[in-house]
């Protein structure tokens, strides 16, 4: 797994996030600027206490990838969640007795002040756990330092997390005799957390709120001369309104995969001049809308897929598979289909296969060809590939 712990490996320099506070806010203003970011940042130290807690039951090895772990959830806990609350709490310190918005609560709704004592019980709660692991993997003295400009990890824990979990012997040894029926439900056998919300009654979410964790993952597994092969790769991580945490984590996705995004902005256009030059068959004029965007998608991607195009980032013998962050299969979407063609082994039904390729909107995605999670695996591919004298599409 020479390639995958390369990638993963990557670092960038870590950053303190900058909170801005309007000078002359209202209660209303309040309520609607800082609930969210304080569910956030609840729900954000409550998912990197559920990794530790998974990290600590029989995963553990001295590995690049554990030590990327390690160094992941230390600096997401020192740099980025207990500074960001310490600026909320001298930021809002007038404010705490506002009342929440009813946004993203129903019940009784909290106030501010409650919501910044939930934030910081369940970072309490965090720091905890890691205290309480470090010290039962004997790893009490062993320094993770991380400190502003230190380099840290740029891939997300929850990323290092499922990477370490594929490739535990378990799961390798499940993936050699049947990679496409481990791949296909990938959830059965990673078992991750996915929990809803905390463990409070009295705070019950209206509506889904970003948990610093990435939406999508992708997993491309293949055994080449007898030597299993894994990829893991993820879109950006969701902070959702933190976004003084997400644009710093944006950053470090980038410059982790830095060398590819120029190679990705030319199979989206590609992808995108493939399908503007589709001319569908007269027989077709009189189908709907969406048919005739369906039946013009696919034949973009196979027009990328066919000789292969010079700026197709696929090769023909890889088979891959997406899947949310609740562990379920997803389909690849039309964008990754037209620039990449990994071979999916989870099998989805006609109609939602149909709308899934239909609904991506080009104007959504520009400036932002490297967005999707295959292509962080894509990159690894390629690497690999290439680091074995191989052609790029071959």
């Amino acid at each position: 797994m020479a390639f995958a712990n390369q990638y993963l490996n990557t670092t960038n320099v870590s950053e303190i996030p900058i909170l801005t506070f309007s000078p002359t806010p209202t209660a209303n203003s309040i309520r609607k600027r800082w609930t969210e970011p304080l569910l956030v940042h609840a729900r954000a130290s409550e998912m990197l206490r559920e990794d530790l807690v998974v990290f600590t039951r029989g995963l553990y090895s001295q590995t690049a990838l554990a030590s990327q772990f390690l160094l992941a959830t230390r600096h997401h806990m020192h740099i980025l969640l207990e500074p960001t609350l310490h600026q909320i709490k001298a930021g809002l310190q007038g404010y705490l007795d506002v009342q929440a918005s009813e946004q993203f609560l129903k019940g009784a709704i909290p106030s501010i002040g409650s919501l910044i004592e939930l934030a910081g019980e369940t970072l309490a709660s965090l720091r905890d756990t890691r205290g309480l692991m470090m010290d039962q993997l004997g790893l009490a003295n062993v320094a993770y330092v991380v400190t502003p400009g230190h380099p840290v990890p740029t891939a997300s824990p929850r990323q290092l997390l499922i990477s370490l979990l594929l490739n535990h012997p378990v799961i390798l040894e499940k993936l050699r005799k049947d990679g496409d029926v481990v791949l296909a439900d990938i959830g059965k056998h990673l078992k991750l957390p996915s929990i809803p919300f905390l463990d409070k009654k009295e705070y019950q979410l209206r509506r889904d709120v970003a948990d610093g964790t990435p939406k999508m993952f992708f997993a491309c597994y293949h055994i080449k001369g007898g030597q299993q092969e894994l990829f893991v790769g993820s879109n950006q991580a969701d902070w959702g309104a933190l976004s003084a945490i997400g644009d710093i984590r944006r950053a470090d996705r980038n410059e982790r995969i830095r060398t590819y995004i120029p190679l990705a902005s030319k199979a989206f256009v590609a992808l995108q001049e493939a399908e503007r030059d589709v001319n569908l068959p007269k027989s077709m004029e009189s189908l709907e809308p969406m048919a005739k965007l369906y039946q013009t998608r696919m034949r973009a991607i196979a027009a990328m897929k066919g000789t292969p195009h010079p700026d197709f980032l696929g090769r023909t013998a890889e088979t891959g598979q997406a899947f949310n962050r609740a562990m379920e299969p997803a389909q690849c979407c039309y964008f990754c289909q037209g620039m990449m063609g990994y071979r999916v082994p989870a099998k989805f039904i006609e109609k939602d296969v149909r709308s899934y390729i239909c609904y991506v909107d080009w104007r959504l995605r520009n400036g932002y060809a490297h967005s999707c999670a295959e292509i962080e695996v894509s990159l690894q591919c390629c690497q690999n590939w290439v680091g074995k004298g191989k052609p790029g599409n071959s």
